[in-house]
């Protein structure tokens, strides 16, 4: 069972797809997650999104807006299904598509995200595939944080530094904060 558990949908119950390999973030790694990151007023991209279940804990949170990245039918169905459960369709977007040619549309159209989420079906190599588009996404301030097996290596994100890192069971979060060159004078 998937449950919002903060903000102003908190207790609202999400629909998950039966029977596929859909594997939503658990209620006390996206707790952690919420209590580490602020959202209110920020833009959330949540990648490989699944039925929605972090996105929409950030719109619940008071996130601007969120996009929606995900491909797989049965979680766009219940993605969209869990988006007029909880009334955030006014705030949200979401993409239909597999996550390296959604953040290359996204990029080419000039978003920027405050706060990128991705947590990618675990040891199939798709972190490293998405995170130089992703990197390039984030803004001036921007939060890239990845879920993945405790056991992973954390991959490199070029224009983004890796400040911290939480391991919840066999889960762990890791945090990128986008590196700002500062200029000299000269």
């Amino acid at each position: 069972m998937l449950r919002i558990i903060g903000g102003i949908a908190r207790g609202r119950q999400l629909k998950v797809p039966r029977g596929s390999n859909i594997r939503p973030t658990s209620a006390r790694v996206r707790e952690a997650l919420f209590n580490i990151v602020q959202v209110e007023g920020k833009s959330f991209l949540d990648v490989f999104a699944g039925a929605g279940g972090v996105g929409l804990e950030a719109l619940s949170r008071g996130a601007r807006g969120a996009t929606f990245i995900e491909n797989h039918p049965l979680a766009l169905k219940a993605l969209r299904e869990n988006l007029i459960l909880t009334g955030f369709t006014d705030r949200a977007e979401v993409i239909g598509q597999d996550a390296l040619r959604a953040g290359q549309r996204l990029l080419e159209q000039g978003y920027r995200f405050d706060i990128i989420f991705l947590d990618p079906p675990y040891e199939k190599g798709l972190a490293e595939k998405v995170v130089p588009i992703l990197g390039e996404l984030l803004s001036p301030d921007g939060w890239l944080i990845l879920e993945s097996r405790s056991r992973e290596v954390p991959p490199e994100i070029p224009g983004a530094a890796l400040v911290d890192e939480r391991r919840y069971g066999d889960s762990a979060l890791r945090f990128y904060r986008k590196v700002v060159e500062e200029r000299g004078e000269g």
